[in-house]
């Protein structure tokens, strides 16, 4: 009672029904696995997009302001709370008469960005800058 191993190779015509679920229920703990990171993806991509509107906007504030030949009073502080509807903008320009720690003969330019992410998070960036004082 030998067995052919060729015979039994060939008798074999395809995959049984079991190996096709537990080759699915495999799949599906893969699936499963990378649902999180899919999560956390989207919520990165969302973020980020709120980063790069921030900077825009202060990058906006940043070019209008070096276009004033003067600032006037010192210190300067405008907020403006609708800008795209999420975003508010916080500009405060100082020189040395209102802080000793600036050099004389420059302004310093602060704009700050604040907003509320969709996780109900406040978020904000700030930027400073420089700009001479005309002579």
């Amino acid at each position: 009672m030998k067995r052919n191993l060729s015979g039994c190779l060939r008798n074999q015509k395809g995959i049984t029904l079991l190996e096709v679920m537990i080759s699915m229920l495999i799949l599906g703990f893969g699936v499963l696995g990378l649902a999180p990171m899919l999560v956390v993806s989207m919520f990165g991509n969302s973020y980020s997009n709120q980063v790069t509107v921030a900077d825009a906007i202060a990058l906006d504030r940043f070019e209008e302001i070096e276009t004033w030949p003067l600032v006037s009073p010192i210190p300067y502080t405008q907020t403006v709370n609708t800008v795209q509807n999420i975003f508010t903008r916080q500009t405060q320009i100082d020189d040395s008469s209102s802080d000793a720690s600036i050099p004389a003969g420059v302004y310093r330019i602060e704009v700050t960005v604040t907003w509320t992410d969709q996780q109900e998070v406040p978020r904000s960036v700030s930027y400073f800058s420089y700009k001479a004082k005309p002579y």
